[in-house]
């Protein structure tokens, strides 16, 4: 009897494993990939950084690509490039630029994306890349900040998409990407007003791809780790020790690597793209009820979801510990210089 149930027990383990994994395949929505060649391509926040990767990989791949920011000096300079790198191709693509303020009128923002449509064709990819970070504790950030992060963050990309999304759902095709962050995957000191931001984003991207699914209209989040761009060395100057004791912990990616990586996510037809082993990693155990259109990484996360809680409970403790010990260094310095300054009144 005993021979039988250690020849059984692996069977019924395939077998109930089989029934989950077809469970999950008829789950989880179909994965269509995407082609590129031709296409129009608007990239927000494209004259640097990953956005002005992104922008020269579509060039890459075929498109004809609108880039959005609102330095005119900085878009003309990217656009040259860019333009080169098109006409190296000899594929006869096009290269244009918009000036925009990406958190103002609505109405706006819809005439310059109509105008784009006109000039280069209906737009069929936009990239929501448009945004920065600002970083401190948070009493010490004006309320201002909290404002203005939540509209070149969030809002920002919400306008953009309702700019596009009636035509690619009239055309049943397109691709919305929006660039989030792997602070919208885990909140760490000094990002208060940063973090939500970018949650709110993957929360727009969940939402909206359930609504875009039956006029085959793609959706993808990108969360890029500390990436090597101008935007981040700025960001380097002021952030809190804190920030920088956590975040170096994470390595720093190139903007190309990080670009690419989207790009093939894309053209996969993947929902989410992670960087970097920590970013897998955080990337498995934050899926939670976000889409997911590939069965292989559906089962990844599914088995090693309890594994990297607990790994990521292990980074909680060790963030922890520097917040404290920072803190503990702070408040000897301040009891050291009191005593100095006590000293020096008594002599």
């Amino acid at each position: 009897m005993s021979l039988i149930w250690l020849v059984l027990i692996p069977v019924i383990i395939f077998i109930l494993f089989l029934i989950g994994t077809l469970f999950i395949f008829f789950s989880i929505p179909s994965r269509r990939d995407f082609h590129f060649f031709r296409r129009h391509a608007v990239v927000t926040g494209g004259s640097k950084g990953i956005g002005f990767q992104l922008a020269a990989g579509l060039i890459e791949k075929g498109c004809n690509v609108t880039i959005v920011a609102r330095n005119v000096k900085d878009l003309q300079k990217a656009c040259e490039e860019l333009q080169l790198l098109a006409d190296q191709r000899g594929q006869h693509q096009k290269v244009q630029w918009k000036s925009l303020d990406m958190t103002g009128d609505y109405d706006v923002i819809k005439a310059a994306f109509d105008e784009s449509a006109n000039e280069l064709g209906p737009i069929d990819i936009l990239i929501n890349n448009a945004g920065h970070s600002v970083q401190a504790p948070f009493t010490e950030l004006p309320i201002s900040d909290f404002e203005k992060q939540m509209k070149v963050n969030y809002l920002s990309a919400v306008y953009a998409t309702r700019a596009v999304v009636d035509d690619m759902k009239k055309r049943k095709t397109g691709h919305i990407s929006f660039v989030s962050s792997a602070a919208g995957q885990f909140g760490i000191f000094g990002y208060t007003a940063y973090s939500p931001t970018k949650f709110a984003l993957r929360g727009f991207a969940d939402t909206l791809h359930m609504e875009l699914l039956p006029y085959k209209v793609n959706v993808g989040v990108l969360y890029p780790p500390n990436t090597d761009t101008e935007g981040f060395k700025v960001e380097l100057e002021t952030m809190p020790e804190e920030t920088k004791l956590m975040s170096d912990s994470a390595g720093l990616f190139t903007p190309k690597y990080v670009a690419d990586a989207h790009l093939k996510d894309i053209a996969d037809g993947n929902y989410a793209t992670t960087i970097g082993l920590d970013g897998w990693m955080l990337g498995c155990l934050t899926a939670g009820a976000c889409p997911e259109k590939s069965l292989g990484r559906a089962l990844i996360q599914s088995a090693f979801a309890g594994l990297f809680r607990a790994i990521t409970l292990v980074y909680l403790g060790y963030f922890n510990g520097i917040t404290k010990k920072c803190y503990r260094r702070r408040l000897q310095e301040k009891e050291e210089e009191k005593n100095s300054e006590n000293g020096r009144k008594e002599e």
